[in-house]
């Protein structure tokens, strides 16, 4: 997912480390750098004439991207903060694979970090929920009652995780049971996800909700917590697209909330690598003034750091409700 601006300045590559004593088996080497940083190196043994890493916002399109070669052993090593995360692939001569020398795959992606994974993923023995189809996509509904509502976007990528999220979270009392609509987006997603008046009017809900989204989603889960105060209590936004639309007048929904009597409860997450996003949601957090909370994770824009984090945003945005 990349719904980013076409035209924003050019990032400073990535800062680069020498490689150091490589052990070929494992992918990546993760090593203490200081308190605040460590170095992360990506290893590929072949034979290719250029082979590079792929690591959303961390190696965009610079030589830094390249890895360099001893012998049949490739290799380049990036400082990164501690907490940096990422899904990511290598390019071996512009074919993208998978990180042979690293176990961890998640959804076709290699992952990588310098931190523990976020506990409320890891599934538990006896699911706590029921999931059912609906017109919009999937429906959690928790095996207790349920005391709020949900909704989350781009549902169809958030199938496996979410109903393990909730079913936690539920479970250690951090949400109240929820309902939860994973509403799918289909192939018209953009048209879907830029404040679309439409697509909000329809989504489901019950009673107070909370709507959470991520990209083009986040900056639709502000629009719908803007435009449906009476439906949607709250949003959780990460990495919003709050550039949109890209043009003469861009950050409309910016403009949007200035004008409101009444901005939405919001809590927003960004990459510290997202650096398209940043003067786009400084601006937005700035218009919500205080209803609206901040969290920024290390990492770009990438879907394995979204489901690091969402659970943090959900607990941030229910704890703020009346219970």
């Amino acid at each position: 997912m990349r719904d980013l601006p076409p035209r924003v300045p050019r990032p400073a590559p990535p800062q680069t480390l020498p490689t150091p004593t490589l052990d070929a088996t494992v992918s990546p080497l993760v090593t203490e750098v200081d308190h605040d940083h460590r170095a992360v190196t990506f290893l590929w043994r072949g034979q290719a004439d250029e082979v590079r890493v792929l690591a959303n916002k961390l190696t965009h399109d610079t030589e830094a991207a390249v890895m360099e070669r001893t012998g049949d052993l490739w290799h380049r090593t990036y400082l990164v903060r501690h907490g940096w995360r990422a899904s990511y692939r290598l390019s071996v001569d512009g074919v993208p694979v998978a990180d042979p020398l690293n176990p961890r795959v998640w959804h076709g992606f290699s992952v990588a970090e310098t931190a523990p994974p976020s506990p409320w993923t890891t599934a538990r023995a006896e699911p706590l929920h029921r999931l059912t189809r609906h017109a919009t996509g999937l429906r959690y509904d928790p095996v207790r009652p349920p005391r709020g509502a949900l909704v989350v976007l781009d549902g169809e990528h958030w199938a496996d995780d979410l109903p393990v999220m909730l079913d936690n979270l539920i479970e250690a009392g951090e949400l109240p049971p929820v309902t939860a609509w994973l509403v799918e987006s289909g192939p018209d997603r953009v048209s879907k996800l830029t404040c679309n008046p439409e697509f909000v009017d329809a989504l489901p809900y019950e009673g107070s909700t909370v709507i959470a989204g991520q990209s083009f989603g986040g900056l639709t889960a502000v629009y719908a917590a803007l435009r449906r105060p009476d439906r949607f209590v709250a949003a959780v936004s990460q990495s919003g697209s709050f550039w949109w639309p890209n043009g003469p007048e861009p950050e409309w929904l910016t403009r949007e909330l200035a004008a409101a009597t009444a901005p939405p409860r919001v809590h927003l997450q960004v990459g510290t690598l997202e650096w398209a996003l940043h003067g786009p949601t400084a601006r937005l957090r700035e218009t919500l003034g205080e209803t609206g909370t901040y969290r920024e994770f290390e990492g770009g824009h990438d879907r394995y750091c979204w489901r690091n984090e969402l659970a943090d945003g959900l607990i941030a945005a229910f704890a703020a409700l009346p219970r």
